[in-house]
């Protein structure tokens, strides 16, 4: 028995490109009904989980779709994390599909960005009086990747990575977890970049951090997507 299923209207723009594409190769101008929104899994089978076909009656055109590279709209979506400031340390969560896929912590002072955000407006916190805490806290980066997938995983210093991985920071300290893997870099500097592939399928993730602030922007605390060619 043949089953009917309605998409999204997203996935459905992306089949017309490929079907458009089709019909422009033939000589044979197309007669058949016009699709309209409300009509679209009459003339719309799903067979299986990664192929469509479109019929009118009297013919019909299959099409199979790549779920991994269609997995992404585009390259410029952009993840924001959940930030966690602690008194010694900030942690950046981010999510995908509603999963915790990385989570961020850098060991660090908190006091100075706490202040600022409170004379920002933006947290108000009541007064703990004098601060007894005058050791200082070493700085440094733990970073947990939530998945048992193979991955390469890349981390650099600042806001952008490139193709040169000489720069690339050294991982240490890995440890595997139930679900994932946990690790280290050597640096003391506020902002870095995490590079996976093999987290999210069909997609290369880039994680930019700066525990210089909570915002996110285009390019600060923000995960972005490139789908892999």
């Amino acid at each position: 028995m043949k089953t009917t299923r309605q998409l999204p209207l997203t996935l459905f723009g992306s089949i017309l490109i490929v079907l458009f594409g089709i019909t422009g190769c033939s000589d044979v101008p197309y007669t058949g009904p016009i699709i309209t929104v409300d009509r679209v899994d009459t003339y719309l089978n799903a067979i299986g989980d990664d192929t469509l076909c479109l019929k009118d009656g009297f013919d019909s055109v299959c099409v199979k779709l790549d779920l991994d590279k269609i997995e992404v709209d585009s390259s410029d979506i952009g993840y924001t994390p959940t930030v966690h400031v602690h008194p010694e340390n900030i942690a950046y969560v981010f999510e995908y599909q509603g999963n915790p896929i990385l989570r961020a912590k850098r060991t660090m002072d908190t006091s100075a960005l706490v202040q600022r955000l409170e004379d920002e407006g933006k947290v108000n916190l009541p007064s703990s009086g004098n601060n007894l805490n005058v050791a200082p806290i070493p700085e440094g980066w733990i970073i947990e990747i939530y998945s048992t997938a193979p991955m390469n995983v890349r981390v650099v210093e600042g806001l952008t990575i490139g193709t040169n991985t000489q720069k690339d920071l050294r991982i240490t300290q890995t440890t595997k977890m139930d679900d994932g893997v946990q690790f280290a870099v050597e640096t003391t500097i506020p902002e870095i970049t995490v590079q996976v592939r093999g987290l999210i399928p069909g997609n290369t993730a880039t994680f930019h951090i700066s525990a210089n602030d909570i915002n996110s922007n285009d390019n600060t605390n923000i995960l972005k997507l490139q789908p892999i060619q």
